[in-house]
């Protein structure tokens, strides 16, 4: 269960914080649930609805350590093996569904490493390196305590190892 002021993994959408735990009076929101009402750390519009008892698309973010090794073990982290064009973006999805930042990375690795073998990117990538670009850059800036630059030195270096 998680407390107000806790900071947590949205889907791939970035940080938030927990605001409100309780009820919602929205006509959408069953009366009788409750729900966390989430902030995102970086754009003071956007707030989220989570039941409370759904808890499969938020978690808390990685440790330091954690989010540390993976930034050092970028370049080690495999690509996707995607079999079929004509299912690729749902090998995508189903990587990341689990929204954690080692899948992001895989499917990172796995649009650089063929952009560099194509020569340019599709739009389908393009959407998805946004989306998992910023989703990554997100939770790492927060934990680290690092900026987006620096962060984006370290996992372009490592990305680029391909």
């Amino acid at each position: 269960m998680l407390s107000r002021g806790d900071a947590v993994v949205y889907k791939c959408r970035g940080m938030y914080k927990v605001e409100e735990i309780g009820t919602l009076d929205f006509s959408f929101a069953d009366s009788k649930k409750k729900y966390y009402t989430l902030q995102s750390i970086e754009d003071a519009k956007d707030k989220a609805y989570v039941p409370t008892d759904d808890e499969k698309n938020i978690r808390r973010p990685v440790s330091f350590e954690e989010a540390k090794h993976l930034l050092d073990c970028v370049d080690k982290i495999e690509v996707l093996s995607v079999k079929n064009e004509k299912f690729r973006e749902q090998e995508y999805k189903d990587c990341i569904s689990d929204f954690k930042p080692e899948n992001w990375v895989r499917v990172l690795r796995t649009l650089y490493t063929r952009t560099k073998r194509r020569g340019s990117m599709t739009s389908m990538d393009k959407k998805y390196q946004m989306l998992l670009e910023h989703a990554l850059y997100s939770e790492m800036q927060y934990v680290l305590g690092i900026s987006a630059a620096e962060l984006s030195r370290l996992l372009t270096s490592n990305l680029a190892k391909i």
